[in-house]
């Protein structure tokens, strides 16, 4: 049940609304939803990709025992979901619902200074998020404004100021699009992307990025293709990306001038800003063809990161890490959703969670879970990445050696 416009019972915890554009892979019915018609969204650019989940309708959580009725129209008319969160049930529906836009905090909810680390953990399930207090200048007092301050709200926004109201939200709308990544994911076969970087686009989207996942074949060699369509679709809802698929056959990939203009379609549509996207170092050749296609395809990004596969080889020499501390748990979560797939040793999650463990030595001593990256091309800052340090520097050589540090955790 979602909170849009009445207040929910505080006796039970609200099921969070997600407006998508949601398709089931069969023919259209009275129970389905068609595909939506990528020249319909982009025009004729994404010709042999089909728009399986578009991106999830952003949203708005309001925290406290009012519901603000103002706040929730004004909110529902610039296209947001509005959720309504009990204080009792907060952390609950706010770790449901993130990632979110916009974390509106009512007076009452800031009544004693507990509730000042209350309201910094919950801002922390989605830190891009702007955090208000939504309260009349009759509800403001020093004591709420002292701690809503120290728990890291911005502004004051009163719901009776309709036009005040939208107008910061229109603003800090502008801000987000203007500094958020475009992130682009490309794999030759469902899952390949939510396995090499899944905890990544995890990070990308609690920090407020647009995701759109490309994924070239329908997967038909390793399952049956429906089946992996539709995990593909649950898994792309739960990470909250938009999902492209082409229908390439699956292990005959080719490298050559078609998938790279397929590519290059999707490039142009999404104008990422970065892009992840297989490794050439890999012994499965849809991989390595989707890998020399993209290489192609994304000449014009400035910033592209290939990914380890389970089929990677020890080859795969990383350069790039991404923490993914905050969402490991999140992201075996989504890998347990390919059932096609059971079976499958590298998506047991005690696999996934050492192999992410090693990557972890080459981040701070405090970090315990990374993704690894070979840099292809990276001009500008991935803003939530770090560097390995240049081990050549320590250990010259005539010719090239590799560092036990950089030891691929594959065969």
């Amino acid at each position: 049940m979602s909170a849009l416009s009445a207040r929910p019972s505080q006796d039970a915890a609200v099921t969070p609304f997600r407006h998508t554009s949601s398709v089931a892979p069969r023919a259209a019915t009275e129970d389905t939803v068609a595909p939506p018609d990528s020249s319909i969204l982009f025009g004729e650019v994404l010709r042999g990709v089909t728009i399986v989940r578009d991106w999830p309708q952003r949203i708005a959580v309001l925290v406290g025992d009012r519901t603000h009725a103002s706040a929730i129209a004004s909110l529902q008319h610039l296209g947001f979901a509005p959720i309504f969160a009990p204080p009792r049930h907060a952390s609950e529906i706010i770790r449901e619902v993130s990632p979110f836009s916009f974390l509106l905090l009512s007076a009452d909810v800031l009544a004693d200074d507990d509730a000042i680390d209350r309201a910094r953990a919950w801002h922390r399930c989605a830190p891009a998020a702007r955090m208000s207090l939504l309260c009349t200048a009759e509800e403001l007092s020093a004591d709420v404004l002292v701690r809503a301050i120290r728990a890291g709200v911005t502004d004051v926004l009163d719901p009776q100021d309709v036009h005040g109201f939208e107008a910061t939200l229109r603003t800090s709308v502008a801000q987000a699009g203007a500094t958020r990544e475009r992130v682009l994911a490309i794999g030759a076969h469902p899952d390949d992307v939510e396995i090499g970087c899944g905890g990544t686009l995890l990070d990308h989207r609690r920090r407020g990025d647009r995701v759109t996942i490309l994924t070239l074949s329908r997967g038909a060699v390793g399952g049956d293709r429906e089946a992996r369509l539709l995990e593909a679709d649950t898994t792309a809802e739960a990470i909250g990306a938009q999902l492209l698929m082409a229908d390439l056959a699956d292990t005959e990939i080719d490298d050559g001038i078609d998938t790279i203009r397929l590519i290059e379609s999707v490039v142009r549509a999404v104008d990422p800003s970065v892009v992840y996207v297989h490794s050439a170092n890999d012994n499965h050749q849809d991989h390595r063809a989707v890998h020399t296609a993209a290489r192609s395809a994304t000449r014009g990004v400035r910033r592209v990161f290939t990914y380890q596969s389970p089929s990677a080889t020890n080859s795969f020499l990383p350069t790039q890490f991404v923490s993914v501390d905050e969402v490991i748990e999140r992201k075996v979560e989504v890998l347990q959703m390919f059932d096609s797939q059971g079976g499958r040793s590298y998506l047991e999650p005690e696999l996934v969670k050492a192999q992410a463990r090693y990557w972890a030595r080459h981040l701070t001593a405090s970090a315990r879970y990374a993704e690894p990256f070979e840099v292809i091309r990276s001009v500008g800052e991935l803003r939530h990445a770090a560097t390995a340090p240049d081990l050549s520097l320590a250990m010259p050589s005539p010719r090239p050696v590799r560092s036990p540090a950089m030891v691929s955790v594959n065969p």
